[in-house]
């Protein structure tokens, strides 16, 4: 049997975990909705990848429709003008 594959996008970011204050690296799938944390981007690749192969194989299980990424999807920051006196947080 031949394997299907499907690549998803994967924004991962640097933040802080809540509560600790202490880094870690935040991973979330915008097409499926599933985000995960861990505290190296290793262990944080690793999650995600791990997550996004339960969700589909759940999702699999009950019979519903796998989402999967438009070809014509773009991905893109847009720079804009801060207000006078904004805080910036990090």
């Amino acid at each position: 049997m031949k394997k299907k594959i499907a690549n998803y996008t994967v924004i991962i970011e640097k933040q802080k975990r809540m509560g600790t204050k202490k880094e870690c690296f935040s991973a979330y799938v915008p097409v499926l909705g599933i985000a995960t944390d861990a505290d190296t981007l290793e262990q944080v690749q690793k999650e995600i990848k791990s997550l996004i192969e339960f969700h589909l194989q759940c999702l699999a299980e009950e019979g519903e429709p796998i989402p999967v990424e438009s070809s014509s999807s773009l991905i893109t920051k847009t720079e804009v003008n801060l207000p006078q006196g904004a805080v910036l947080a990090f």
